[in-house]
């Protein structure tokens, strides 16, 4: 299989999912564009969408067993990926003009969009509303990260990396996230940014640091054997600890609450949420979905995530406990 085919197979492994993609389809995508969606946020296999207009925003909640989702109108796909303590919620859509990133707040939504991107995702939001995201540029390889704070977005992408993927922030604005060039497997790092200090994480060859909790002395992250064997890990003030999911060989963990509470998802292709803590480890799924997702988790442990209709339609959600 080309290798820009198998990239493309690979978002449904880190994201909102799909289940096939012909290989037509996947050479017609661009590389870094593959290799962003392979990282989690790319789009998925689903059905052709319609030109809507995003003036009025609105969010379509369906209240049941505590879960609401989250549909931008118009949208073939809704992502939720980060929470806040005061229930913000930031994630991304796909329409027929693109990606997007959004943040829904108090009820009312705001698009975001890096100053000309071609495509943008926001990925965690702290308890001041500090976002973080990525993005892509016309005709550039590159995959860039973004802090956007009061209004103002700004690059925070890490120097002399191809690809810089921020992917959660903590109260006292440290970012956590990956780096990688062209081959994820072998360059791959996980990084913890604290202002203009950057640190990887080099003890293993193919990490992702997604969580981050306690001012960066607990994360959460992925660390990679091959393209479907994955494990789970927690640093805690520097103590590495690897898990998988009972009987699994891909688990993914996206976030830590401050109480230490680590969600996930395990199974790349029919996708089961999950919660461990100090009591152990359990499954989560959205009532009636087929596949859940859960990448974001608040000190109230209300998580976020993208779970998988009947149909296979993609839908962000938040779990209310």
């Amino acid at each position: 299989m080309k290798r820009r085919a198998f990239a493309y197979i690979l978002v449904s492994l880190m994201a909102g999912g799909m289940l096939t993609v012909p290989a037509a389809a996947a050479d017609e995508m661009a590389a870094e564009e593959m290799l962003m969606s392979v990282m989690g946020g790319g789009v998925e296999d689903l059905p052709e969408a319609t030109a809507t207009s995003l003036d009025a925003w609105t969010l379509r909640a369906a209240e049941s067993g505590g879960v609401q989702t989250i549909d931008v109108p118009g949208a073939v796909a809704t992502r939720a990926f980060g929470i806040n303590p005061s229930g913000d919620v930031v994630g991304s859509y796909t329409d027929a003009t693109g990606t997007w990133g959004y943040l829904w707040s108090d009820g009312e939504f705001t698009r975001i969009v890096f100053p000309g991107a071609r495509h943008s995702e926001a990925w965690g939001i702290n308890p001041r509303g500090d976002i973080v995201g990525r993005y892509l540029l016309p005709n550039d390889p590159g995959t860039y990260g973004f802090l956007l704070r009061d209004g103002v977005y700004k690059d925070i992408s890490v120097a002399g990396r191809l690809h810089t993927l921020p992917i959660k922030i903590g109260p006292s604005g440290v970012v956590v996230g990956c780096v990688h060039g062209l081959n994820f497997l072998q360059d791959m790092r996980g990084y913890v940014q604290d202002g203009t200090a950057v640190t990887l994480f080099e003890p293993l060859p193919s990490t992702m640091h997604n969580g981050v909790a306690r001012s960066g002395g607990v994360i959460a992250g992925i660390s990679f054997d091959a393209p479907l064997v994955a494990h789970s890990y927690v640093i805690d003030k520097g103590n590495y600890t690897q898990f998988d999911y009972p009987g699994q060989t891909f688990t993914q963990a996206w976030d830590v609450s401050p109480s230490g509470t680590v969600v996930g998802y395990f199974d790349p292709f029919f996708s089961h949420g999950f919660a461990r803590d100090a009591d152990g480890i359990r499954q989560i799924d959205v009532p009636g979905a087929r596949l859940t997702r859960i990448f974001g988790i608040n000190p109230q442990e209300h998580m976020v995530g993208v779970y998988a209709d009947e149909t296979l339609r993609f839908h962000g959600f938040v779990l209310r406990n």
